[in-house]
């Protein structure tokens, strides 16, 4: 026996109206499922409802005690990436002061006045030039607004 399936349609015609009947059958559902329910209860409600509070209690505890484990690892963590960060940083400096000395032409202390030199030679061109700066300001006419 062959059937017409060309023509099969999931929603109803009426568009609107289909809403009645989606609600309809969620009322129609919700009363077999309270029948059902009621007729296949292995204890009364106040004892299903002891049980079901007793195993949510269970399960907030269980999950209660996982999430403080999950938070311990993570702080664990954190404080083993800072440590590693913090050896790495040492070691750098250690290595970076060990490649300096044996690769320095000269002791620290000749080191030190040359760069002070330098320094002070520095000093000595911004401030000119902050001068210069200050005296063609001073120069320039002002103008009125």
């Amino acid at each position: 026996m062959r059937t017409n399936t060309d023509n099969f349609d999931l929603e109803a015609a009426g568009g609107e109206e289909s809403r009645g009947g989606l609600l309809g059958l969620a009322l129609a559902a919700l009363a077999v499922g309270a029948g059902t329910a009621l007729l296949f209860a292995p204890a009364e409600g106040a004892r299903t409802r002891e049980a079901v509070g007793e195993r949510l209690r269970d399960f907030r505890g269980e999950a209660e005690s996982a999430i403080g484990r999950v938070q311990r690892e993570l702080h664990r963590r954190d404080a083993r990436r800072r440590r590693q960060q913090s050896t790495s940083a040492l070691i750098g400096l250690a290595v970076g002061a060990g490649v300096a000395a044996l690769l320095l032409p000269q002791s620290g202390a000749e080191t030190r006045r040359q760069l002070s030199a330098k320094f002070s030679r520095r000093k000595g061109d911004v401030e000119e030039a902050v001068d210069r700066v200050v005296r063609e300001s001073q120069s320039e006419p002002q103008s009125t607004a």
